[in-house]
């Protein structure tokens, strides 16, 4: 017969109340080094105590059968059907599954959001992607003097660098707001876009796009410019606009990111004029 002793782990498999745990079987009360449950080998009995496991002794004893022993004891009376062999691999099966359960949580590596930098800017005309994506996109015709270029990078996690560059205007804040054929986004801080033209007149548009597809208005000719960039900047919009006698907002009301921007005007301002895109 094999040697439970020299063949069987020493350490959880050798604790009786964590094998037990393991299986599925809590205490109903515990008394220092005792560990009190209702029937385990045999047919519960309404929370009667039954079998009680020493912790120190590592022993145990079912009043219910009126024998008890050690761990293997125990293994041999709960499994009366597996071999010697087969009980110790089960219990070794069971103390790593104990020691996956007890391991610490490695902890995951942030992703990292790349940090993009602004390298330099020009006029447009210079850089033939960008003139090809402007092209493609109508707006080239239509772009104005606020349109750069604009040249930026990466540095990844090994020191390399990447440049890219795209179409983009600057915003309020500092930050330049890019468009490329596959980058939509903002180098450096978010904010609006504004241009002061009047004090009592104010245009709001979603995009700086929009405001390019519609700067011949004849409404444009003698009001100030704001535009919001991005969505998170509507309260911001809103505020910005009490302080003017006539409010034009262009909006599409079909939806997207902006589809509140009406609502939320005609609700706070509603001397605010409506003009579809």
């Amino acid at each position: 017969m094999t040697s439970y002793k020299s063949n069987t782990p020493s350490n959880e498999a050798s604790d009786l109340v964590t094998l037990l745990k393991a299986l599925g079987h809590e205490p109903i009360s515990v008394n220092g080094d005792e560990f009190q449950y209702a029937s385990v080998l045999g047919k519960r009995t309404n929370n009667k105590i039954v079998l009680t496991v020493n912790q120190q002794f590592k022993s145990w004893f079912d009043s219910s059968l009126g024998k008890g022993g050690n761990l293997m004891d125990f293994a041999r009376t709960y499994w009366p059907d597996l071999s010697t062999e087969q009980i110790e691999e089960k219990l070794r099966s069971i103390q790593r599954q104990s020691a996956k359960k007890d391991r610490p949580l490695r902890k995951r590596k942030a992703t990292k959001i790349p940090h993009y930098q602004i390298d330099r800017t020009r006029p447009l005309g210079y850089n033939n992607e960008v003139t090809d994506f402007l092209m493609e996109s109508g707006l080239w015709e239509i772009a104005d003097l606020n349109i750069q270029e604009v040249y930026y990078y990466v540095i990844d996690q090994k020191g390399n660098r990447k440049d890219f560059c795209a179409a983009g205007w600057q915003n309020e804040n500092g930050g330049w707001e890019v468009r490329a054929q596959n980058y939509t986004g903002c180098i450096g801080p978010r904010g609006i876009t504004y241009t002061s033209a009047s004090e009592t007149a104010l245009a709001i548009f979603p995009e700086y796009v929009d405001y390019l597809k519609r700067r011949s208005d004849k409404y444009l000719h003698y009001a100030s410019v704001l535009i919001l960039n991005h969505p998170d900047f509507l309260s911001a919009s809103l505020k910005r606009a009490y302080h003017f006698q006539r409010v034009l907002l262009y909006t599409d009301e079909t939806g997207g990111d902006y589809q509140s921007l009406a609502e939320m005007f005609k609700d706070k301002l509603p001397h605010t004029e409506i003009i579809p895109l």
